[in-house]
């Protein structure tokens, strides 16, 4: 296998880590390449699945952030609830973007969507066994003298201290100093990102530098991704928040841990299909089109619960959503960072996109009000609505991006690098005429 990058000399480390001066064949390489990553499936991937589970249980993956959680339990007057529920979005803001950069210093662009599933599956467990958790937690009302809130509280924030501290000691920063790895390991897995990100391949690229922040608010299409990405978390916020509700209203005689029984099945098939489709959409580098599939199914889900009657037609419209609540907001998730090989552009971008995303938590508990039971039409009515905008919203970007990638085909942004040195090219990122977006 072969380091092409910019056509520059490589040293001496790079031509023997990749195997043309040392003997080694490119299944060699090929094969050392999946040990290293097997490596590191095995120790980001199950701190990423905890941390994200615990977050969407309310508590979070920060040391600082578990204490918070756990002292709001013990808060005495609405201001230092106030004070504490600030305070926990504090610490909360950085957690997701911080998760999906990190993952980008591991792991390719054909390799993100799978990835992601995993981090994602942890928001679909913490669905599945938050409503039980909050259940049998109301049977601890009035122990000690505390009320069954502040004992949920208490509890949801000890595990976020214990991972806190754990993940300080356990996570590498990046692959330079993947403790779990050997020298010829983090040399293999630097030189994939270096191939990965051949338009921003520079140690300059890889920096956060002002003027990518700039770059980033400059950039159409990532303020695009924004308005993409608010009606799914909107949908992904209010299905977590609201399913039990949902499915109670489907057959009011259902007992409450029956029917918090009845989510887990959902939220199990939601995160089964999400990882189908990251599968298919890594391996084929297409994003928009199961975006796309995604809101289809979510409205067609809503329709059934609006228009149903009686029990299966409505409790087989919730499975029907769940297919599109984690592939819309996974692929939206996934989409936008794979297509900016800049450092600094990247983790702006990711920054607004969930920033944008992560206000459609305001409007979500206002959507599925009690007085509209039990057909809940204006939560069921405004989610798709805003949905089929998300969809015309990556339709908009599918076709700008492939018409874009034509016209670097065929040669036609070649004179952008007229009279650029290698290196110059190299630090272009998403605006050099070398680069093809993931459509």
């Amino acid at each position: 296998m072969s380091f092409n990058g910019s056509g520059k000399d490589r040293s001496s480390e790079e031509r023997v880590i990749d195997g043309s001066d040392d003997g080694s064949t490119n299944d060699d390489v090929a094969a050392a390449e999946r040990a290293a990553l097997r490596k590191v499936d095995w120790h980001v991937l199950p701190m990423m699945f905890l941390y994200y589970m615990v977050s969407f249980l309310d508590s979070g993956i920060a040391f600082v952030w578990g204490i918070i959680a756990s002292l709001t339990g013990l808060t005495q007057n609405y201001g230092s609830l106030l004070a504490c529920r600030l305070l926990l979005g504090l610490a909360e803001g950085p957690l997701f973007p911080c998760m999906v950069v990190y993952l980008l210093f591991f792991y390719t662009r054909k390799e993100l969507a799978v990835r992601c599933g995993y981090l994602i599956s942890g928001g679909a467990v913490a669905g599945a066994v938050g409503g039980l958790l909050a259940y049998a937690v109301g049977y601890m009302d009035g122990l000690r003298g505390l009320r069954a809130w502040r004992w949920l509280l208490i509890i949801e924030g000890i595990p976020s201290v214990c991972l806190g501290v754990f993940g300080w000691f356990f996570l590498s920063d990046s692959p330079e100093s993947a403790w779990y790895l050997t020298s010829s390991e983090r040399q293999l897995l630097i030189l994939r990102g270096r191939r990965d990100q051949r338009e921003a391949s520079t140690p300059s690229a890889q920096k956060l530098h002002g003027s990518d922040v700039l770059a980033a608010f400059k950039d159409w299409k990532i303020w695009a991704f924004c308005l993409m990405n608010f009606p799914a978390d909107l949908q992904l916020f209010s299905f977590s928040i609201f399913l039990p509700t949902i499915i109670k209203a489907v057959n009011p005689a259902w007992s409450t841990l029956y029917v918090q029984a009845l989510t887990v099945p959902c939220f199990a098939w939601s995160a089964i299909v999400f990882f189908i489709t990251a599968f298919i959409s890594d391996a084929i580098q297409h994003r928009a089109v199961f975006g796309i599939l995604g809101v289809v199914a979510s409205i067609i889900g809503h329709v059934m619960l609006i228009a149903g009657r009686g029990v299966a037609v409505p409790f087989a419209g919730c499975f029907v959503i769940a297919m599109g609540v984690y592939t819309v907001a996974g692929i939206a998730l996934v989409w936008l960072p794979s297509n900016l090989p800049r450092y600094g552009k990247r983790s702006t971008a990711v920054g607004m996109q969930l920033m944008f995303g992560n206000t459609a938590g305001v409007a979500a508990p206002y959507l599925y009000p009690t007085k509209d039971s039990p057909r809940y039409t204006m939560g069921h009515a405004v989610t798709p609505a805003l949905l089929a905008i998300s969809a015309a919203t990556s339709g908009v970007l599918w076709w700008s991006m492939a018409r874009t990638n034509k016209k670097r085909r065929a040669g036609k942004e070649d004179g952008k690098v007229a009279g650029m040195t290698e290196e110059e090219i190299d630090e272009l990122g998403d605006d050099s005429p070398r680069y093809i977006y993931a459509t």
